[in-house]
């Protein structure tokens, strides 16, 4: 027995569009076959099914002329399958991702199709963006919810760049590749993300972090090498004396950090909280000694060697003796309490910059931990170290070092410029002739 038909249809003359009712419904629907052979099927919103099939015929007319499919998804729906997906790999950006979608992405692309928004629809987006903090949305926020270390934070409201962050770009990018990834978008109707403006030279160096010069790195090592002296607590035991003055352990962390830092040129927070003692190893090239220190795969520019510096090894490896949290997994930069890595020493590097007199540079510019990072590179490039190698060590482009870490001046290579074409086209100075003294008064 034949199946009975679902729905009763009414068919285009010379076109394959059919419209039907559905049960309930005054409104027809139209299933169209596109001359790809895709076939979608749309509401009318027509209560007459000849008006519903003229409706259908330019609806055919407007997706083949622009591409455009209205069974595609919405943004919104898009941007959520994304963020769930990226939450199930467990990436630790995903709380940040999230923010930056549902503050900024959704609430303007959330409506379109996903197959809508091309280049004109993203640059109405960024004029959107830049008076978001100022007349748009974030202008009538009192409070906002932040999330960190996995717990969710409400806070007053803090005023946003009217400049997109670089994450923007980036979560709006993974939006736009999932699609593609699954189907919901072709390739080729990608739009461009985020073309990045080259900076200046001049902003460059307005924007990056001072160095310090040699002496002033050798007094940090010294100022982290002498411990602040405490009050003695001594006792007898028959005729010995026993020493129980407690260790300093702040300081002696804080003093690893810095050597760390100083003798790899590793980036703080980012790189160092995921250092632990197994990750350093010994290796022997042409009959010299190097150690060497493995960076996570999880950091910013992923695995890599670093040479550590002798001074570092010497200070880390006497250091490991002392710490309570030695074992080959344990990290390296540890509270000494709970073993769990410090992220951050801000205060104790500003307590130290503040004794030693040094808050600034010569610019007045202050110095922060990643100042140490920028010493690093500054005064091996000062040595002759090929930028090339200085760049490997520290996870970046010989480009990004030269421009970002180069904080050579005329003033510390002035010596270097002294050459015989200072004196071209001029007679070389000769040297005075030493005076002799006068002649003895014979008797």
């Amino acid at each position: 027995m034949a199946r009975e038909k679902r729905f009763e249809y009414v068919y285009a003359e010379d076109e394959p569009i059919k419209v039907y009712q559905r049960a309930g419904s005054s409104f027809w629907q139209a299933r169209i076959t596109l001359s790809d052979g895709n076939s979608i099927a749309v509401s009318t919103k027509q209560t007459d099914p000849q008006k519903a099939l003229r409706w259908a015929h330019d609806h055919k007319i407007r997706i083949e002329a622009t591409g455009q499919d209205p069974t595609a998804k919405t943004f919104k729906k898009v941007a959520e399958a994304w963020l769930k997906a990226v939450d199930e790999e467990g990436s630790k950006s995903a709380a940040a991702y999230r923010t930056i979608a549902e503050r900024y992405h959704i609430p303007y692309l959330g409506t379109y199709k996903i197959t809508q928004i091309n280049q004109q629809v993203l640059a109405e987006y960024e004029s959107w963006r830049k008076v978001y903090w100022t007349k748009g949305p974030g202008s009538k926020l009192g409070k906002e919810k932040i999330v960190r270390n996995g717990k969710e934070y409400t806070r007053a409201k803090h005023l946003g760049s009217a400049e997109k962050a670089y994450g923007e770009d980036t979560v709006l990018r993974g939006i736009f590749k999932f699609a593609v990834s699954r189907d919901m978008l072709p390739a080729s109707q990608m739009p461009v993300i985020g073309t990045k403006r080259a900076k200046s030279a001049k902003t460059i160096k307005a924007n990056r972090h001072p160095a310090f010069t040699t002496e002033q790195a050798e007094r940090i090592l010294a100022y982290c090498n002498t411990q602040p002296s405490l009050p003695k607590n001594i006792i007898r035991e028959g005729d010995a004396e026993l020493d129980l003055t407690p260790t300093n352990f702040d300081r002696l962390v804080f003093s690893a950090f810095v050597h760390l830092v100083l003798g790899t040129g590793i980036r703080p927070g980012g790189e160092h909280v995921l250092i632990k003692w197994k990750h350093f190893r010994e290796e022997t090239v042409d009959g010299v000694k190097h150690q060497i220190l493995k960076i996570s795969p999880e950091t910013k520019t992923g695995e890599r060697d670093v040479r550590c510096d002798t001074f570092a090894e010497a200070h880390l490896m006497g250091f490991r003796v002392l710490s309570n949290f030695r074992k080959d997994d344990d990290f390296v930069i540890a509270d000494q309490e709970t073993g769990k890595p410090v992220v951050s020493f801000k205060r104790q590097f500003n307590t130290m910059c503040k004794a030693l007199g040094m808050a600034c540079d010569t610019h007045g510019k202050k110095f922060v931990p990643y100042s140490m990072r920028h010493t690093y590179a500054t005064l091996k490039l000062e040595k002759g170290v090929n930028i090339r190698l200085v760049a490997n060590n520290m996870g970046n482009a010989p480009e990004v070092v030269h421009a970002h870490y180069g904080h050579d001046s005329t003033v510390n290579r002035a010596n270097e410029f002294v050459s015989d074409l200072d004196y071209l086209g001029l007679k070389k100075p000769k040297a005075k002739p030493k005076k002799r003294p006068p002649p003895e008064p014979s008797d």
